[in-house]
């Protein structure tokens, strides 16, 4: 697949809050169409307004729907369920017939930080994928990125990589595509999605877990990435 069409609808499940929001902003402003998929429709629609007012005239498209709808109105969905492994399991069966087959880019935070067992043995997507159980296009990224940063992108000549995961060829075209039309950010390939679990090492939630208990020599808490890193 060449370039990401831009006459195609992207989906956020959902877009009303952190880093699914944020990128639902972004990829506003940079002319792409946009379905927010809320929990409850008024935070949705609510979010709409936010954005409309912040991409203006550069977003052609942008509505909002409940979950179900926003699924089955988009062949490329972004999907940001905060909370519980349970939570996104539950969400993910409700969903099937309406994902089924589609370009899934994951970018929730790692859901097992209790769990040291888990630490690199599997991952959040992984797991998304098992609860589907129907097959879709999986790929994982920004998972790395806080919210503040998009909100807040690094200089253009400094980028941020934000690293991909994922094995069907179009569906990482794509996202690629989606991460590198944003001012500040430019798209890593990190190889199958089968090294996604290395990514949640690298994720802002094990960080901050990791930073609670741990501080670098100069008293920062800064251990967190060195371990990441």
């Amino acid at each position: 697949m060449g370039d990401f069409d831009k006459s195609r609808k992207i989906a956020f499940l959902p877009g009303t809050s952190g880093v699914g929001k944020a990128l639902a902003k972004n990829l506003a402003k940079a002319g792409y169409k946009i379905l927010i998929g809320g929990v409850k429709l008024g935070e949705a629609k609510a979010t709409v307004k936010e954005i409309q007012k912040a991409a203006g005239s550069a977003c052609p498209f942008i509505e909002a729907m409940d979950m179900k709808g926003a699924a089955a109105a988009s062949k490329c969905v972004f999907f940001a369920l905060p909370g519980s492994q349970e939570e996104k399991r539950d969400l993910l069966q409700e969903l099937q017939s309406e994902l089924k087959g589609k370009t899934i880019i994951d970018v929730t935070t790692a859901s097992y930080l209790k769990d040291e067992s888990k630490w690199g043995q599997t991952s959040t997507t992984h797991m998304n994928q098992e609860a589907l159980a129907v097959p879709a296009k999986w790929v994982r990224c920004w998972n790395t990125v806080f919210a503040g940063l998009l909100e807040n992108p690094p200089p253009s000549d400094n980028p941020h990589s934000v690293i991909i995961c994922g094995d069907d060829q179009d569906a990482v075209t794509d996202a690629k595509q989606l991460i590198d039309c944003q001012s500040g950010f430019k798209a890593l390939y990190g190889g199958g999605l089968k090294y996604a679990k290395a990514l949640d090492l690298l994720g802002p939630g094990w960080i901050v877990e990791l930073d609670k208990n741990a501080s670098n020599s100069m008293g920062s808490n800064l251990a967190g990435w060195r371990f990441g890193l």
